[in-house]
């Protein structure tokens, strides 16, 4: 770390002013100052707890439990064996049809995916209507983890028709691939997007308190003609992930 980044936590984390509260909190407010401000930015090596320790003359338990608090609020991401590092806010633009890993390499980082289910299923209702199917027909439930830099970002379930996927044998990672594949890719899109808080079950998955704040995404995917392909509900984790929407005001009404 550079002597000025040093020099502005020293300024958080001055004895002499004993109102500012405990030296952890003074310290991790230090940090969270430098990483919204962008002068540390995602990715950027935090040195160790000894080197922070010794630069700011604070003792190393006073040290480790800011960046644990830091790392709990998913302002860092520590790792076991390797330097923490500040954590990156996903952004995504809401004017092009991608997927979740186009999106993800497209920005630098490196996408993963873990199954949690997998099957051919009957409809349920909601499905029947929402992909335009008769009752009882079959569809892929795909279930999955989403993970950016092996850090856990959403949790998926995609819905297909039968006659898009050839077989569960098929699915590798990437959906839109088999889509590819068979010459199937989704054209247009309708997104509904709102907020609301995680499942148990998903504050787990994510690695986050219960409850926590998530964007659910809900999406229908068409073909050219007109066609149902996909219907997905995606749980966004709130801490980390931005929609960007461009706006544009139409003519040269100025009023």
């Amino acid at each position: 770390m550079s002597l000025k980044l040093m020099d502005m936590l020293k300024k958080h984390c001055d004895a002499a002013n004993p109102g500012a509260g405990p030296l952890y909190q003074r310290l991790e407010q230090g940090f969270r100052e430098m990483v919204d401000s962008g002068v540390i930015k995602a990715g950027y090596a935090i040195p160790s707890e000894r080197e922070l320790s010794e630069g700011l003359g604070l003792s190393r338990v006073t040290v480790r439990r800011a960046l644990s608090e830091l790392a709990q609020a998913q302002v860092i991401v520590q790792r076991r064996g390797a330097r923490s590092t500040v954590a990156g806010r996903v952004e995504k633009p809401l004017s092009s049809l991608t997927s979740f890993s186009e999106d993800m390499l497209s920005r630098g980082y490196q996408p993963g995916t873990r199954w949690l289910e997998k099957e051919l299923i009957q409809a349920t209702p909601s499905e029947t209507i929402a992909l335009n199917l008769s009752p009882g027909a079959l569809v892929y439930r795909l279930k999955r983890l989403r993970t950016v830099d092996d850090r856990p970002m959403a949790v998926e379930i995609a819905v297909v028709p039968q006659a898009f996927i050839p077989s569960l044998g098929a699915m590798g990672d990437s959906l839109y691939r088999v889509f590819q594949q068979g010459g199937t890719m989704p054209t247009r899109a309708l997104q509904r997007i709102r907020a609301e808080p995680l499942s148990k079950a998903y504050s787990q998955l994510l690695d986050l308190p219960p409850h926590s704040p998530a964007l659910h995404v809900e999406r229908h995917c068409y073909l050219e003609d007109g066609r149902p392909i996909e219907y997905t509900h995606t749980w966004y984790r709130g801490d980390s992930y931005d929609f960007l929407v461009e706006l544009q005001r139409e003519g040269n009404n100025k009023q």
